[in-house]
């Protein structure tokens, strides 16, 4: 008994040392840093920036003891930080223990009326010696709408500087706001903070009158989020987008890039009778989380104009689909490119989806539908590009001389099932490429055919299928 006992207070006591942690004292030790300089990539004066992070290890086998932080341009430094929890500067000892880290955030807030370059070094000190960081940030100087509208007017934006719309900007049933060629417009990634919306993105152009959008090849207006790194540059999501209303009418984007949004331009209802509801000309939509395009009929009859009449139109890296025309009514594409791209096929639908119907608690309320796309590439990664739930009487669904992916004949006549479409890489824009199937394979149509491509090149009688055209 004596000798269990004994072996079990042999076991308790290996257990003890085991689980003691052996106290080091500090020693001299150079830190190291997760990068050498903290850029704040260019940032709109007038709001406060997003925060940047900056990791601080010691890589020694013992602790290293800092004696202080602070930012070397003092109380005139545009910059402030947090480490560790702490708001900077820090007078005091901090003891990072070894093979540690700490966390530093960094925030800038300044004001400028025209463009301008800040720095100053964040400065450690150590028993080592004095260890610094750079920051530096590039302001930029913009106009800010926050939660803004009007009615009653006409307005024209001003294109002189980037404009910043943090929140709703809203056009009245009878105003019309003019947007002029090379406006850059940058939105915020605001929330509804109550409401039937709560939760989802504010920030956005809500437009119940119209908008008339007149951008050029040369001077294209351009419409993304307002975070600037380059982590975000193809982010999608960061806002809401453009939402044309039911009273909205005879609204035209020209030129017009549309990147980053939730959806990029929703569409509700039919417009009158003398124009297109939004008429799109050589416009790009990119990196929307959802829909490229979402345009809904509901309308009891066909409307005279087309709801949505779209030309040289790419959309593409849409994260649900391309487009997609709900309840029916009147769409027109001309030379359109729909490219479905996404990698993961499992996530998402596909290039354009079409129904013409709602469905009611007890019934299914169908509408007419006259959809034509002509001289245009519907195509996915998925094995059918279009899916098309029709239950109206008499559906129009008309395909003429577009390159399509689809398993089943769509109707229409001059299309092309290829393989591959020859087109480059995203990064580009997918341009045609020599051995393209797209090349001459269009129809040339004197009241559709546009004169020039979405680069601005002219188009000859034997036109490419798609947004460009290929220059031999």
């Amino acid at each position: 008994m004596e000798r269990r006992l004994l072996i079990w207070f042999g076991l308790l006591l290996l257990f003890v040392n085991s689980c003691r942690r052996e106290i080091l004292a500090p020693r001299p030790g150079e830190l190291r840093f997760s990068r050498d300089t903290v850029r704040f990539d260019s940032l709109f004066s007038t709001l406060l920036s997003p925060t940047q992070r900056l990791w601080v290890y010691n890589p020694h086998p013992h602790p290293v003891r800092i004696k202080q932080i602070w930012l070397e341009k003092g109380e005139q430094s545009p910059y402030s930080f947090i480490f560790d929890g702490r708001v900077g500067p820090l007078r005091m000892d901090y003891i990072l223990a070894a093979k540690d880290s700490a966390q530093v955030f960094i925030r800038l807030r300044d004001t400028t009326f025209s463009d301008a370059e800040r720095y100053d070094r964040l400065l450690f000190d150590t028993e080592s010696g004095v260890q610094s960081v750079v920051l530096r940030t590039v302001l930029l100087a913009a106009y800010v709408y926050q939660d803004f509208g009007f009615d009653s007017a006409v307005v024209s934006l001003p294109s002189d500087k980037p404009i910043v719309i943090d929140g709703f900007f809203y056009v009245g049933p009878n105003a019309h706001l003019r947007i002029l060629p090379g406006t850059r417009l940058y939105f915020s990634g605001r929330r509804w903070e109550s409401g039937p919306l709560q939760g989802e993105l504010k920030s956005g152009m809500y437009v119940a009158g119209s908008l008339e959008v007149l951008g050029t090849s040369d001077s294209p207006v351009r419409m993304q989020g307002w975070r600037l790194e380059p982590y975000y540059a193809s982010a999608a999501g960061q806002w809401q987008g453009l939402w044309f209303f039911p009273t909205s009418r005879q609204n035209k984007l020209l030129h017009t890039e549309i990147l980053q949004s939730s959806i990029g331009v929703r569409i509700d209802s039919a417009g009158d009778a003398t124009a297109a509801k939004v008429y799109m000309e050589s416009c790009i939509i990119s990196d929307a989380a959802n829909y490229g395009v979402v345009a809904q009929g509901f309308c009891p009859s066909l409307p005279s104009q087309p709801i949505l009449h779209a030309v040289n139109t790419l959309m593409y890296r849409c994260g649900q689909a391309c487009m997609a025309i709900i309840g029916g009514g009147k769409h027109r594409l001309i030379h359109c490119s729909l490219l479905y791209d996404q990698g993961d096929i499992r996530r998402g639908l596909t290039s354009l989806l079409l129904t013409d119907f709602l469905r009611l608690s007890d019934q299914i309320q169908t509408y007419p539908i006259d959809f034509m796309a002509l001289n245009s590439v519907i195509w996915s990664s998925k094995e059918d590009a279009v899916s098309a739930e029709l239950r109206s009487a008499n559906p129009q669904q008309i395909y003429d001389h577009c390159a399509l992916r689809q398993k089943e004949t769509l109707p229409g006549s001059g299309n092309i099932y290829p393989e591959k479409l020859g087109l480059g890489e995203a990064a580009k824009r997918y341009p045609i490429q020599a051995n393209s199937p797209l090349i001459d394979a269009g129809r040339y149509d004197a009241a559709w055919s546009p004169t020039r491509d979405l680069a601005g090149r002219l188009r000859d009688q034997h036109p490419d299928i798609g947004v460009y055209e290929y220059i031999r």
